[in-house]
């Protein structure tokens, strides 16, 4: 019996550690680019993290942000529109965007010896298809990815479609599909997608009930953008309600789950120039709880979900130094296993991050998270941490393919089995965006 105890920690916690550990590559979509004739830097400051144009590209449908002259007319989105190139299948799908990686992880887990892997492997490849609806206002985008984490793994994190209305200056948008969200649409510090190879615990951490923010859920969202002159200031709002997540915490695609209530999320979005900004978020929503699962005393429950948080960057200088920084509350219902007494699951995480941009398309960047998590009837809270630094160069003008060097260390407990485990990683990889 201890014999197979002690095998059920250890798996336990080796999933936890891949489920806590996993990072999440993502990329620029290069037809933008050619449809525009312009290179990535445009709408980043190093591939695939968005600066202020970027995001004012996305706001606006997809229609490239004009020069506002404080004098001059307010162009309509229907302008944007008319001045679209011709449509084409190049300015409008990517095929080959890729990461090639080679990696190495020294890892412990409680009850099991040190365990050593490196692999060189095609880390992913994605096909993108976005653009635009020529002639209309309306937009789409969509995302094949192929590869992931190495593994052929076929998905289709986003599948959407929107209209875009107003002008340069005060627009909205509405879209309907499976949207990969990025926590909050609005500043860089509230993003998944990260410089460093993993995004900050608190956006990927799988805790007790089996969600995590960083997802890809159906439903619709509606979004409100006001511009102030030569884009000085920007103010976002924008509101998701979403079919949810089914009780092992992926994300419900189809009708065959008994939930029948809608998730909400909401953020609201301040960016200031030069290239800073402030993002809140809420998530309120339910899921199907499952404990004990497998066992003869399983049982399930409605538990309610709930998310705040605030981010903010700050950038030093024009495009020299960012300062990040992120704090996530939640507090999730919670049945104790044993007795099925009623509780909580609570977790509040921050994390802090310098990027220096040495030149463009050259970045230094060091990122540390902490998360502090605390379950009724546990025994104390735990914490998980963890710490990465790297460093990113281009090799193109265009900034399309992109090297990174990356160094990282997790270690941590996990809140319900309370084994402990830490994994030390060395990553060298190269991006392809075409």
């Amino acid at each position: 019996m201890r014999f197979k105890r002690r095998i059920g920690i250890a798996t336990g916690a080796v999933v936890w550690l891949l489920l806590t550990t996993a990072p999440r590559n993502a990329f620029a979509v290069p037809q933008y680019a050619r449809r525009y004739h312009i290179n990535c830097y445009a709408c980043h400051t190093i591939a695939p993290v968005l600066n202020e144009q970027g995001y004012m590209f996305q706001r606006l449908g997809h229609h490239l942000p004009p020069s506002l002259d404080p004098n001059g007319a307010i162009e309509r989105i229907l302008d944007l529109v008319q001045k679209e190139p011709e449509w084409s299948l190049a300015n409008n799908a990517s095929l080959a965007v890729s990461d090639f990686s080679l990696s190495a992880q020294r890892s412990t887990a409680q009850g099991q010896a040190p365990s050593s892997t490196s692999a060189i492997q095609v880390g992913s490849w994605n096909a993108y298809f976005g653009g635009w609806v020529p002639n209309t206002q309306f937009f789409y985008y969509s995302e094949f990815d192929i590869v992931t984490g190495g593994a052929t793994s076929p998905n289709m994190p986003n599948a959407h479609i929107g209209y875009v209305g107003g002008n340069a200056k005060s627009s909205w948008y509405a879209t309907v599909g499976r949207e990969h969200l990025q926590v909050s649409e609005g500043t860089r510090a509230a993003d998944v997608y990260s410089l460093l190879p993993n995004s900050p615990l608190i956006f990927e951490n799988l805790g007790p009930t089996n969600f995590v923010l960083d997802q890809s859920p159906v439903g619709a969202e509606v979004g409100y953008t006001w511009a102030s002159s030569k884009y000085r200031d920007i103010i976002g709002a924008n509101v998701k309600v979403t079919n949810g997540d089914h009780a092992d915490g992926s994300e419900i695609l189809t009708n065959d789950s008994t939930k029948n209530s809608k998730d909400v999320w909401a953020d609201a979005d301040w960016w200031y120039a030069p290239e800073s900004g402030i993002s809140f978020m809420t998530y309120q929503g339910q899921k199907n709880q499952i404990q004990n699962a497998g066992l003869a005393n399983q049982f399930s429950y409605y538990a309610r979900i709930r998310r705040e948080g605030v981010f903010a960057n700050y950038m030093i200088g024009r495009d020299k130094v960012d300062v990040l920084g992120g704090y996530l509350h939640g507090k999730d219902d919670w049945e104790d296993p044993a007795t099925g007494a009623p509780g909580s699951y609570l977790s509040n995480g921050y994390f802090t991050e310098i990027d220096c941009y040495v030149q463009r398309g050259f970045s230094l960047e060091g990122r540390y998270d902490r998360l502090r998590q605390d379950v009724s009837g546990g025994i104390h809270p735990t914490n998980l941490e963890q710490w990465q630094t790297g460093a990113e160069k281009a090799f193109t003008p265009e900034g399309n393919i992109v090297g990174r060097l990356a160094v990282g260390n997790f270690h941590g407990i996990d809140p319900v089995a309370f084994t402990s485990s830490a994994t030390r990683t060395y990553e060298a990889d190269i991006q392809f965006n075409f």
